[in-house]
């Protein structure tokens, strides 16, 4: 039974040609898709330092020596535990199902469905909300800025400027 559900799910799944599609594929869409994964694992790094100050496994982040940024004060901040949890650890797991569903499926000439390009499309969007408004807070409320803040708001904002695209063109196919 066990050899049947495995050869079911192979069926199902194609991991050879999801592999293939993975390591080999051109299409414009998978280009992105690993850009994508390459600025998550950037966005992982970045945030995985700020989760050690934000959970008390340290007690200072090296600062940018000028009066303008206080980031040690930013990332301990009341409004970066706003939803009872630190934000940092937050946009991990975003970062993380962002690699997942960009590399679910390979390409469409594997097994990859459009609905996966949506629900990635909104972890990307959420994300970019989400950095969004620790940005505004961080600017016109704190006015100070916040070195890893500002690198991971980057990284947030280049996923959203190179998936724009793949979200669009699925959209319009699926609505």
């Amino acid at each position: 039974m066990k050899n049947n559900i495995f050869k079911a799910l192979e069926e199902r799944t194609k991991p050879i040609e999801v592999r293939d599609e993975l390591l080999h594929s051109k299409a414009e869409d998978m280009v992105r898709r690993r850009k994508l994964v390459l600025l998550s694992v950037l966005g992982l790094v970045n945030f995985s330092v700020i989760s050690l100050l934000q959970s008390g496994v340290i007690k200072k982040l090296p600062d940018v020596p000028s009066r303008v940024f206080d980031t040690n004060n930013i990332i301990t901040s009341k409004f970066a535990y706003i939803a009872g949890v630190p934000d940092a650890p937050v946009s991990n797991v975003l970062f993380a199902a962002t690699m997942v569903l960009s590399t679910v499926g390979g390409s469409e000439k594997a097994t990859r469905k459009p609905v996966f390009n949506i629900l990635l499309g909104a972890v990307v969007l959420g994300h970019t909300i989400g950095a969004g408004i620790m940005l505004y807070d961080m600017l016109f409320r704190k006015k100070k800025l916040c070195m890893y803040c500002l690198i991971g708001a980057g990284v947030i904002f280049a996923s959203a400027a190179i998936i724009k695209p793949v979200i669009n063109k699925n959209v319009k196919r699926i609505f």
